[in-house]
């Protein structure tokens, strides 16, 4: 029989917990595919509508998986009350705390991780963006070619207006 320690342990991962981790790689690949927009004011309110939206989607989905990991606690709690001890209470007290803190404080962290990563990318853009432009040449900076002679040569190897 188990005790509250290994179920502590093994409902830290539950059905529920792959759902938070998909949120924000999803919300990322988003963000990578909105900074290959040219229109500067789209991709703007693409990337603000993605950050927002998938910080949301990641706080709900941390609910689920709190949520589901205090079930599996409670429910075992519930069914062997002799074998919980006073730190196993206390345990739960605390844990029912995280049921409204937890998605608020993973919610943020997803926020500031899209965040972190779309300010990253504006500037990879921007560095990107002046290194190409840096290195296009203006035809008004290169030398004027040489004035062309117009002499007449009399050998037929070389046609007329030719330097030689």
């Amino acid at each position: 029989m188990e005790t509250f320690d290994q179920i502590w342990e093994s409902s830290r991962t539950n059905s529920l917990s792959w759902m938070y981790p998909a949120a924000v790689w999803c919300g990322a690949g988003i963000l990578v595919a909105l900074s290959v927009i040219k229109n500067r004011w789209l991709r703007r309110i693409g990337k603000l509508a993605a950050i927002f939206g998938f910080a949301i989607l990641a706080t709900e989905f941390s609910a689920q998986e709190i949520h589901e990991k205090w079930r599996l606690r409670r429910e075992w709690a519930d069914l062997h009350p002799a074998q919980m001890t006073e730190d196993g209470l206390q345990a739960l007290t605390v844990d029912g705390a995280n049921l409204t803190l937890g998605p608020l404080i993973y919610g943020f962290q997803a926020f500031l991780v899209f965040a972190g990563l779309a300010v990253v990318l504006s500037v990879l853009r921007v560095l990107l963006r002046s290194r190409s432009t840096d290195t296009m040449t203006d035809p008004s900076d290169q030398p004027t070619p040489p004035e062309i002679e117009a002499e007449v040569s009399d050998n037929p190897y070389h046609p007329p207006n030719v330097v030689t």
